[in-house]
């Protein structure tokens, strides 16, 4: 496990911290990178992440802020996010690659506003897990649906 998540770190990372998989990191440092992509990473955004991923990898509160601390930290020394998703790659079949471009999504809606970079992001980091734009479009047309019903 440890070593997955070398690609993750720099040298002065202390990996004893660390007691999540790397799918689970790459996923949650996927997120907050997004949240962060507009340059407002407010406390709104925070607990939309949380919610999320307390609910998708079924974590207790406790879990929940401990693979939040420990990805963002990661995310925040990260060069790029192609470490991210090339882990992903790995590690997750289509669907379920598609459920956390579904998360990606819920995250640059959080605001309210879907601006131009945010979807030029989600594009990209849909390439980069090798996704259809047409799926991706489904997932956002879907999103927005729920949203104004």
């Amino acid at each position: 496990m440890f070593d997955n998540l070398k690609t993750f770190f720099d040298k002065k990372t202390d990996l004893t911290e660390i007691s999540f998989d790397s799918e689970k990191i790459a996923v949650v440092a996927l997120l907050i990178s997004t949240a962060k992509y507009d340059g407002n990473f407010d406390e709104s955004e925070r607990l939309e992440i949380h919610n999320l991923i307390k609910n998708y990898f079924s974590l207790s509160s406790e879990s929940t802020d401990d693979l939040f601390k420990a990805a963002e930290k990661i995310e925040n020394e990260a060069n790029d996010l192609q470490q991210f998703t090339r882990s992903l790659n790995k590690l997750l079949n289509e669907e379920e690659k598609l459920k956390i471009v579904e998360l990606i999504w819920k995250i640059v809606m959080a605001d309210g506003i879907i601006d131009n970079y945010e979807e030029n992001l989600v594009r990209r980091l849909s390439g980069l897990l090798y996704l259809q734009d047409k799926d991706i479009g489904n997932i956002k047309n879907k999103l927005t649906n729920d949203i104004h019903s």
